[in-house]
């Protein structure tokens, strides 16, 4: 299950290479895994099948020395980096490419957020006041996918802080035909698809489902990153009024997420943050309306029928709104689906996403 700022790159770069040459620096390993990707040479450049330029270091090797090796030993004018706190490829680079001078584009990935600098933020927020009072930030403007992330970046780094705002770009996709779906009153079907971190806000979810009166079947898919969180979550999942069934099924390939798609009714996915939100396009495509905080850049949900984008100060407003999808019979819930994709194909569709990307490395 690829994370949503990788997602967010392959996007950029599959949508802009034509109009720029892109190479790629990251780990030959995934997330939390200790065997590298089949198929490829560690510690080398690689030419995969399409056409992408990508070095993959392996864990021995990932330390400063190589690293300031090889991005000196490459011709190129400007570095893009996909992390804000990341020591090895956000860090690091970072005083390489600032002792050469290079131009730098920082994308926070919602990490910026103050839902997000709450996690931990006894350690961000010194890193934060460093990065603003060093020359790291002289050659640097960041990447803000939203309104609100550019407003978050000014919020941590001042106004006089360089911002490009350009929406994360969606993978290349067309609508695919979806058949309306069958939807009972009384009972609802949801999906989450994300990984179990506090940012997630899996344990929220499970907690404002405590208040509901109806029945809900809630299938739960992605990998556990924080396992302490976890327990906490079990901990809800296992004390679940008899109407609730709740049940985790672990990581999901992502291209098994559409046919995880095709029998429910809603994604339920109140995060604390989020600057694009991959999981929550693919659901509006297949036709899945969504229950999700307003800490995303897809707002006004309901009055285009596509669901419900609400605060997180309020379990009882998302209790209130599962309620609302509950009492929905099929004739309701398939206007709500078409009108979730209609709200999508409108952003897929809006020409000038790309023209900002591109406005990113001018």
């Amino acid at each position: 299950m690829a994370g949503g700022p990788i997602q967010s790159s392959f996007n950029l770069i599959n949508h802009l290479k034509y109009y720029y040459d892109f190479s790629v620096v990251t780990r030959d390993t995934d997330y939390t895994d200790i065997v590298p990707y089949k198929g490829i040479k560690s510690d080398e450049w690689n030419i995969l099948p399409n056409g992408m330029r990508v070095f993959y270091f392996s864990q021995n090797n990932l330390g400063y020395p190589a690293m300031a090796k090889l991005i000196e030993s490459e011709d190129f004018d400007i570095a893009y980096l996909n992390s804000m706190y990341s020591p090895r490829f956000t860090i690091m680079p970072l005083f390489i490419l600032n002792r050469l001078k290079k131009k730098v584009i920082l994308a926070p990935r919602g990490m910026l957020a103050p839902s997000a600098i709450a996690i931990k933020s006894w350690k961000k927020r010194p890193f934060l006041l460093w990065i603003k009072n060093s020359s790291l930030i002289k050659n640097m403007h960041f990447h803000a996918a939203s309104e609100q992330e550019a407003k978050h970046i000014h919020d941590v780094f001042g106004k006089k802080a360089e911002v490009r705002l350009a929406p994360n770009l969606p993978g290349k996709m067309e609508l695919p035909l979806i058949a309306p779906k069958r939807k009972e009153p009384g009972m609802v079907h949801f999906i989450s698809v994300a990984r179990v971190s506090p940012e997630k806000n899996l344990l929220f979810a499970l907690e404002v489902l405590q208040q509901v009166k109806g029945k809900v079947k809630f299938d739960i898919y992605g990998p556990v990153y924080d396992y302490a969180y976890w327990e906490r979550c079990k901990a809800v999942l296992n004390k679940l009024p008899e109407n609730i069934q709740a049940e985790h099924f672990g990581p999901i390939a992502k291209e098994e997420i559409p046919a995880a798609l095709k029998d429910v009714h809603f994604l339920f996915m109140p995060t604390q943050g989020e600057n694009f939100g991959h999981t929550i396009l693919e659901a509006m495509v297949c036709g899945c309306p969504v229950i999700i905080s307003d800490q995303t850049p897809w707002r006004g949900l309901e009055k285009a029928k596509a669901g419900f984008d609400l605060p997180l100060n309020s379990k009882e407003g998302f209790a209130q709104a599962i309620e609302k999808t509950i009492a929905m019979d099929s004739a309701e819930f398939n206007q709500w689906s078409e009108g979730t994709r209609a709200f999508a194909a409108a952003f897929i569709n809006n020409p000038e996403l790309l023209k900002q990307s591109i406005h990113i490395f001018e």
